[in-house]
């Protein structure tokens, strides 16, 4: 049996995290609180400690609204963007004289930068917890024209791209209600790789049936049964996918070369 973990004040803010969907109050988050947050966000783990991205505090209910798509009305938000951000660095090279990355460069510091500003996102999630926040963390500007979400929020065209964003606020939910999640026993490998067995997956399928129990009955017999129906194909828009493929290729972030196909991932 495992042994229960002393669960000092960090591992209980930890076990408290939750994702509120636009479920906040009318409590705003002071100027105070999110330079706060974001600056201990910056604390995270990132290559070459040449913090590569941007955090832009979007307060301004008009924008708020554009950018969430109405979702935010009336509450009290404050959405935290995340993106990635070469600008800086490059002008510095420029500066000293020395030519930007080259476009074999990029595919490498995608990857990397990508980590890097989820790190520091998830570290914002943590620390506006310990302020008494909570949080929903969102792709939202993936999923809809990027491209237009810049020009919003006034992003540089190039070597920019809103990777995720940390919507911030007070709700009035049970502060002890919080979403299950899969068993660590299905996650956590030791030196090697262990490929789930049957009798695995039928667990993990009754756990995800006790973790969203409201997306089960009529034609679905089990939550999964609604996540693929219903989630997976209201998400899935060729249209969406291309329009992000080509937004990360006019920024610069990934380029088109001889034997990749135009999103810069997949060799053809």
């Amino acid at each position: 049996m495992r042994r229960k973990a002393n669960m000092n004040e960090t591992l209980k803010t930890l076990q408290s995290l939750r994702s509120i969907h636009w479920q906040f109050n009318e409590k705003p988050v002071s100027r105070e609180d999110i330079e706060t947050i974001v600056e201990h966000s910056l604390r995270a783990a990132n290559s070459d400690n040449l913090t590569d991205y941007s955090v832009i505090a979007v307060t301004d209910p008009e924008i708020l609204s554009q950018l969430t798509e109405g979702e935010s009305g009336g509450q009290a938000l404050t959405c935290l963007v995340y993106a990635i951000d070469q600008t800086r660095i490059i002008k510095c090279a420029e500066a000293l004289g020395y030519d930007e990355y080259q476009p074999w460069h990029r595919l490498y510091n995608f990857f990397i930068m990508i980590a890097d500003v989820c790190a520091a996102a998830q570290t914002a999630v943590i620390a506006a917890k310990s302020l008494g926040m909570d949080s929903l963390v969102t792709n939202f500007s993936h999923r809809h024209k990027p491209q237009e979400i810049m020009k919003l929020l006034n992003m540089p065209q190039e070597y920019c791209f809103p990777v995720i964003q940390v919507v911030l606020g007070y709700t009035d939910k049970d502060p002890q209600q919080t979403r299950g999640r899969l068993a660590m026993k299905h996650v956590l490998h030791y030196d090697r790789y262990e490929p789930a067995s049957e009798a695995e997956v039928q667990e993990m399928i009754a756990e995800m049936d006790l973790v969203y129990p409201e997306y089960i009955g009529g034609q679905y017999k089990h939550a999964l049964d609604w996540y693929f129906n219903e989630w997976f194909i209201e998400w899935y828009d060729e249209q969406v996918y291309q329009d992000l493929c080509d937004c990360l290729i006019h920024s610069k972030l990934l380029c088109e070369r001889p034997g990749f196909s135009a999103e810069g991932l997949i060799r053809k």
